[in-house]
């Protein structure tokens, strides 16, 4: 297993896997939109590979206040073999680094088993009150 950053040239494969992982997109799921993130030096999107597929994905940023991870996603026929916590783990790391003291983490409520898997490595939920606004 490999881990490592993503490159701009990495996004269309990204994509790919999301969407064959079933993870669910939304308006700034595009090539563009991701190169620009992967580009972004307050951010890491961490890839894991096995052979030459890309069987997980955690992004992780950094404002200056607090780091945030994203998108995490194990392609469904590996889960349960601690790449998503290697993941998470190494994202953690990379954001500490980078001076982050707390981590949150976007979590789709609706998923139980997304709910759990943070839960399990220590993320739970916060008593704020969260609005997302889309911008369009």
């Amino acid at each position: 297993m490999e881990f490592r950053p993503a490159v701009p040239d990495d996004a269309e494969a990204v994509l790919q896997f999301w969407q064959e992982s079933g993870a669910s997109l939304s308006v700034t799921d595009t090539v563009e939109y991701l190169r620009l993130s992967i580009a972004n030096p307050t951010g890491v999107l961490l890839l894991a590979r096995k052979d030459t597929q890309i069987v997980g994905s955690l992004l992780g940023t950094f404002d200056g206040w607090r780091g945030h991870m994203y998108r995490l996603v194990v392609r469904p026929q590996l889960r349960r073999q601690g790449i998503g916590r290697e993941l998470v783990a190494r994202v953690e790391q990379l954001l500490r680094e980078r001076g982050a003291k707390r981590i949150i983490c976007l979590i789709e409520v609706d998923r139980p088993w997304a709910t759990a898997f943070w839960s399990a490595v220590g993320y739970g939920p916060i008593e704020h009150s969260v609005h997302v606004g889309v911008l369009e």
